[in-house]
């Protein structure tokens, strides 16, 4: 693996490497070259187990599963936080979110210049760079979508149908010429609004006995066993077409009975479906000659609750949001002319980077704490005993951390607590819970092992102890800030975002 010097200095990224995953003796790269192109769609909030191709009961991919007969499905694909900004982030630099500290979309959201990211150096070695995707976290003025030449400032919350669209235009007029190209679009976020044609293939006639409007964003958390509580609810102008934004902002008390929520799960497998509809007839109209000179990489930076663990939705870094519905996502890598295969393993997002310099034959920044995945996909050899996820959430010292080999996961939360709402309120104390899953046994996260298995709580803590002061010293620097357009903060909160 060839490493050209940053004049950041990342003080522990060898500590890194030796310490938190084993380093094997690297065998021939991925079967690409330096001619090949490279394409990256992000399905954005879809979880993994809520996938036909990872084994959901449900056919939500159909044509997902058949295009990733010919691509690496890495069946153990962990990312780094439960919201989209540091994943981005993470993905594009190969750097863990507290080595690169962006976690608030507007404090501290700029990355070093001596920071690589994964366009700029595509961009730098003659690719010609695009990015077309649904705004807010992939904002083109954030740091990270440095190096797209190309990157349209569609409205926050744009959709697939017209991000692959632009994409599909802009390939037709540069596709004869080496290309990286990004796709992303917030289909599968809510409001759960499947269009026609794929509207009541799950949901059936469950719609006339809900209580609430489904073109609504609801997060809510269960009060008692049939009934959640909303704790945000937002207007939308239009929810027909997922690229426009939401109306008035609204915070309101609505409960939701079990019933509502099966039904908005029951339209989030339709928003999946429909999502694979799209992609896949992306993919396919690729004309034979691209396809054959592209590495193509699907995968989603987090899932979504839909209603496990006593939460509906996903609430960012807030407690609950570490389970595999969030942190376990689909990670698909497309070789020209490779075989395709299920690769079992511990993966993590901050390889992704790592993986393709080194199949392109282009150096890997010394800042990247990933590694490349081509030993594992190729003959099994281990290239993380580990994976991690970790995050702040706001200003408070908040924290979300979780850490998990093949087969036991640590969650660790963190608050600092906070004054009351009101002046004569008493504070809340700060607090900490610890749990531990079998993922062998309880893949599902249902029984916590924390009091009973003391002995790997301490070996887990210890070693998340030891990852995250590594971790958080590697880039002792705080990103500076800023300033945001002043409608992306009011359109995120629209929507159920801070």
């Amino acid at each position: 693996m060839t490493k050209k010097p940053a004049a950041i200095v990342l003080l522990l990224s060898l500590s890194l490497q030796a310490g938190c995953r084993t380093m094997p003796a690297r065998p021939a790269p991925a079967p690409a070259s330096s001619n090949h192109n490279l394409l990256i769609i992000s399905l954005a909030n879809v979880s993994a187990s809520r996938m036909s191709l990872y084994g959901y009961a449900r056919k939500t991919t159909p044509k997902l599963d058949e295009w990733a007969r010919q691509a690496w499905v890495f069946e153990q694909a962990s990312t780094h936080a439960s919201w989209t900004l540091p994943v981005g982030v993470s993905l594009f630099t190969g750097l863990y979110p507290y080595s690169h500290k962006i976690m608030i979309r507007d404090l501290e959201n700029v990355l070093p210049p001596e920071v690589e990211t994964l366009p700029e150096a595509l961009r730098d070695a003659g690719w010609k760079t695009a990015a077309f995707t649904g705004g807010l976290d992939y904002y083109p003025g954030f740091s990270h979508m440095r190096g797209f030449r190309t990157a349209p400032d569609n409205p926050n919350f744009t959709g697939f149908r017209t991000t692959l669209a632009q994409a599909k235009e802009w390939l037709a007029e540069n596709g004869d010429h080496k290309f990286m190209v990004f796709i992303h679009g917030y289909d599968t976020h809510c409001p759960f609004t499947p269009s026609r044609g794929f509207a009541g293939t799950f949901s059936g006639g469950r719609g006339k006995d809900v209580s609430v409007t489904t073109g609504l964003c609801a997060w809510g958390t269960q009060t008692g066993p049939d009934e959640f509580r909303a704790s945000y609810f937002h207007d939308c102008a239009d929810v027909e077409n997922s690229s426009h934004m939401c109306g008035a902002w609204q915070k309101n008390d609505v409960r939701l009975t079990m019933n509502d929520v099966r039904n908005l799960s029951d339209l989030y497998d339709e928003k999946i479906l429909e999502t694979d509809s799209l992609v896949g007839d992306f993919l396919a109209s690729l004309d034979k000659e691209a396809k054959e000179k592209t590495i193509i990489v699907i995968f989603s930076e987090h899932g979504e609750m839909s209603a496990r663990h006593g939460q509906f939705g996903r609430a960012g870094a807030a407690r609950g949001t570490h389970y595999d519905d969030i942190l376990h996502v689909p990670l698909l890598i497309r070789f020209p002319g490779a075989p395709g295969r299920r690769v079992s393993g511990l993966t993590q997002l901050i390889d992704v980077m790592p993986t393709l310099l080194e199949a392109l034959r282009l150096p890997i920044p010394q800042q990247v704490q990933g590694v490349d995945l081509a030993p594992l996909a190729k003959d099994g050899t281990s290239v993380n005993e580990y994976a991690f996820a970790a995050t702040n959430y706001n200003i408070l010292p908040n924290l979300t951390e979780s850490v998990r080999d093949l087969r036991w996961k640590l969650i660790r939360e963190f608050s600092a607590g906070r004054f009351g709402p009101k002046a004569d309120a008493p504070p809340k104390p700060p607090s900490e819970t610890v749990e531990l899953y079998d993922l062998a046994e309880d893949p599902d996260e249902l029984h916590n092992l924390a009091e009973a298995r003391a002995d790997v709580v301490r070996r887990l803590q210890a070693r998340l102890a030891l990852w995250a002061a590594q971790t958080k010293a590697a880039n002792p620097k705080r990103p500076r800030t800023q300033e945001l357009p002043g409608s992306l903060l009011p359109a995120a909160r629209q929507r159920g975002y801070w």
